[in-house]
């Protein structure tokens, strides 16, 4: 069943750090690729700059932000917050 595969996969991501590691720098890679065939030029630490300065919530649903994913037991695994999914 697909939800299983999901639970899955959200387990693998909270547990693995080589594969959570693995996966966050491609989807940060390929995000940049995309960014630049668009024809912008930014470093991640201006992106933030740009960020700081929007609302809270303003990127909560806009597609290609990588969530904060927590543990209950443990601290919160940093990607990119998007606010309702991993990769949307």
């Amino acid at each position: 069943m697909a939800i299983d595969s999901a639970r899955a996969f959200l387990d693998k991501i909270t547990s693995d750090d080589n594969f959570r590691s693995r996966l966050v720098s491609e989807l940060a890679r390929k995000r940049t690729e995309l960014v630049r065939e668009a024809g912008f030029d930014f470093t991640e630490d201006e992106l933030e700059e740009a960020k700081s300065s929007l609302s809270p919530g303003a990127l909560g649903h806009v597609a290609g932000w990588f969530c904060d994913v927590e543990k209950e037991d443990q601290a919160t695994f940093r990607g990119r917050r998007c606010g309702g999914g991993l990769w949307h």
